[in-house]
């Protein structure tokens, strides 16, 4: 049996990615390579790289991810007209990674911030629709407003001397960094305002969804703040910023993923609100366990991802979770990583999502912030395990109500070997990071109170879940606001309909002022009008009054001549 070029090189990365995770407790110390591309007298190019254990340790959960992808790809994607190109971005995909993980230098970043971005792009548009279309525009158009900032920071770097992420302290006079470079990760990991973009990208296909906007490219930003963590816990203002807008992305969210019925957007939402657990980290100053919670949750979310998809392409491309049932008895091995996932993702016990999701809860509730700061974080939780459990009871007991005909076929052995790693990950990576990292070493001290109400709040959301779908068939849950979570609290029409309709606007109002108005009167219409007033006139003239014109004009010159003459 012959193996195809991207199973080849997943097998490379999947082999690569353990190995650099093997090699982790051995980066005991930070080397920084520094390699000069252009030196004179008065200008010097470097390029740095920074190898340490944050960075082995994403590079090689990229590697992982990127190498079960790329398997999983001929299955899923082995009909498709471009798959070659599909390939050579991904590819291209990584490496832009490993430039924005590698390079602490901001403006040698900005090459992998960028390099995202467009192949980010190119995905989304993959298929070539104008829903693909749309979806695309609204994500480059969203994740510019980043880039836009990120110069801005450059620029306060270049004043100050230096590029160096981990080394750089702004004077008194430039307070304000800290805040820019939230903006500009707040874009990427689509936090509020700019969450409206993750969902639309979902028009990607499902292993671009894996690799790029579940795991790898949201994180970029959350990277970021950990990256330039010495200089953000300077500003108690900028933390703040950060610790408000995670904790709202969280409830929004979750309380959203509630009552979607589509199951990539639901997926989608809840990497927006994992995302948002790992700012909320990082505004309370645990840079690390924000980390820990990024490598766990970039595992059995891509593991998530892979296996909705298996679900979609079996029953013929249908992503409705209200049409989709059954799914254990024809799936069995995709339906076992979908609960290993979604209990991971809910934070059951000895799982990989546990350790850090529960220590980042744990470690909250000795900040002292206010009761609402602690309300919003276990509603959000709650929020969580709410649509875990709802996603599970549509694919696993409900009943398959397409119309169409589902295709009852085994799960390929390339998607269980796909499969293999991410599930492995997403069971003991938790456990594994625990004893790696010696800053992990964290003990909580919270009693016993508190630590019951966070491991009752699955419990919590299967009664919930129960009543609700109990109301559902009356029709009087959610029935008012329903169209207020389906648009995500209306922050989906304000930016994405809102902003280019003012701009649709402006241009119809410059479109029938000038193009239609006095540009018309006073160029081609204004001059085709005194032409054809002309042309009439002298029509006239020729035709009817020639002869009175003639004698007119004689008698006039006749005039003129004796006046000048006599007088």
């Amino acid at each position: 049996m012959a193996f195809k070029f991207n199973e080849v090189l997943g097998c490379v990365f999947m082999v690569f990615g353990w190995g650099v995770m093997s090699m982790i407790p051995f980066f005991d110390s930070m080397v920084l390579v520094d390699y000069s591309i252009w030196l004179s007298s008065n200008l010097s190019v470097n390029l740095t790289v920074l190898l340490d254990q944050v960075s082995g340790l994403f590079m090689a959960a990229i590697f992982l991810i990127s190498g079960s992808v790329l398997i999983y790809c001929s299955w899923y994607m082995g009909d498709e007209v471009y798959f070659s190109r599909f390939i050579y971005l991904v590819v291209f995909f990584v490496l832009s990674m490993m430039s924005l993980i590698m390079i602490p230098n901001l403006i040698s970043l900005l090459l992998g911030w960028d390099g995202l971005g467009i192949t980010s792009f190119l995905l989304v548009v993959y298929y070539q629709n104008n829903k693909s279309l749309g979806a695309g525009m609204v994500t480059v158009l969203t994740n510019r407003v980043g880039d836009a900032i990120l110069l801005c920071v450059i620029g306060v770097f270049c004043s100050e001397g230096g590029w160096m992420l981990f080394q750089f302290f702004p004077s008194v006079g430039y307070f304000w960094t800290p805040f820019l470079l939230v903006m500009a990760a707040i874009t990427k990991s689509a936090q509020v305002p700019y969450s409206a973009w993750l969902p639309a990208a979902m028009a990607a296909p499902t292993p671009v969804s894996a690799l790029v906007h579940s795991s790898t490219l949201v994180t970029a930003g959350v990277y970021l703040l950990i990256r330039s963590y010495p200089m953000l816990c300077e500003s108690d203002f900028s933390l703040g910023v950060l610790k408000c807008l995670s904790l709202f992305t969280l409830v929004m969210a979750g309380s959203v993923a509630l009552v979607e019925v589509d199951l990539k957007k639901i997926v989608a939402l809840s990497t927006l609100s994992q995302l948002s657990m790992m700012l909320f980290a990082v505004s309370i100053c645990l840079p690390k366990v924000a980390f820990f919670h990024l490598i766990t949750h970039a595992m059995f979310k891509s593991l998530l991802f892979l296996s909705a998809g298996v679900v979609i392409h079996s029953g013929l491309k249908w992503q409705d979770i209200r049409l989709l049932g059954k799914n254990w008895a024809r799936l069995p091995v995709s339906m076992s990583c979908v609960t290993v996932a979604s209990l991971s993702l809910c934070g059951m016990p000895f799982l990989s999502g546990f350790y850090s999701k529960d220590l980042i809860i744990e470690m909250s509730l000795q900040g002292g912030d206010s009761l609402m700061i602690y309300f919003m974080l276990i509603v959000g939780t709650l929020f969580t395990s709410w649509y875990s459990i709802r996603l599970g009871f549509n694919l696993f007991l409900s009943v398959n109500k397409s119309v169409s005909p589902v295709i009852y076929e085994s799960e390929s052995s390339s998607v269980k070997f796909a499969y293999g790693s991410l599930l492995l990950s997403s069971v003991v990576m938790g456990f594994l990071l625990v004893g790696l990292f010696s800053d992990l070493d964290l003990t909580a001290m919270v009693g016993s109170v508190e630590k019951f109400i966070v491991m009752s709040l699955v419990v919590v959301a299967l009664s919930i879940v129960e009543v609700s779908a109990k109301w559902n068939g009356e029709g009087n849950f959610f029935s008012g606001g329903y169209g207020y979570l389906a648009s995500m609290w209306h922050f989906k029409p304000l930016l994405v309909q809102f902003s280019p309709m003012l701009g649709l606007k402006l241009a119809g109002v410059v479109t029938v002022s000038m193009e239609k108005g006095w540009l018309e009167k006073v160029g081609p219409q204004g001059v085709y009008k005194a032409v054809q007033v002309l042309g009439v006139t002298n029509q006239k003239s020729q035709s009817y009054h020639f002869l009175k014109t003639v004698l007119g004009f004689l008698f006039g010159l006749f005039l003129f001549i004796f006046l000048v003459i006599y007088l």
